[in-house]
């Protein structure tokens, strides 16, 4: 199992499960685009992590940045002391394609009632 975390340029996020890992034609929808690229990220609850965002997505008129993704970019940066342009950042939806550490166990129509009281 896996969960491709979506961070969006308005600070949403949602998570999507894939019983496979996810590929490209399945990323493509998900972040609305034709042209991946991936960058590293890094944050104290994902670590280490690979970013896909569309390629294009500054081309395409996302003139503004996704605030999370940049900073995890920068903090990647930071760690590995590598550099970018200043000033550049990361623009448009992010997917964060992680593999589940454990199967989450599927309740019972009776399980649930019993949680409920019922």
């Amino acid at each position: 199992m896996y969960n491709v975390i979506l961070w969006k340029d308005n600070d949403n996020e949602d998570i999507h499960v894939f019983e496979n890992k996810p590929t490209f034609s399945e990323l493509y929808k998900l972040i609305g685009c034709d042209l991946i690229q991936i960058l590293k990220g890094y944050n104290k609850e994902l670590g280490t992590f690979e970013m896909h965002m569309d390629e294009e997505s500054k081309l395409n008129n996302l003139n503004y940045p996704n605030k999370r993704a940049t900073q995890a970019w920068y903090n990647w940066q930071d760690k590995t002391k590598r550099s970018c342009i200043p000033g550049d950042y990361i623009a448009g939806t992010v997917a964060i394609v992680k593999k589940q550490k454990f199967k989450p166990k599927v309740l019972t129509e009776d399980e649930v009632n019993a949680m409920k009281g019922n």
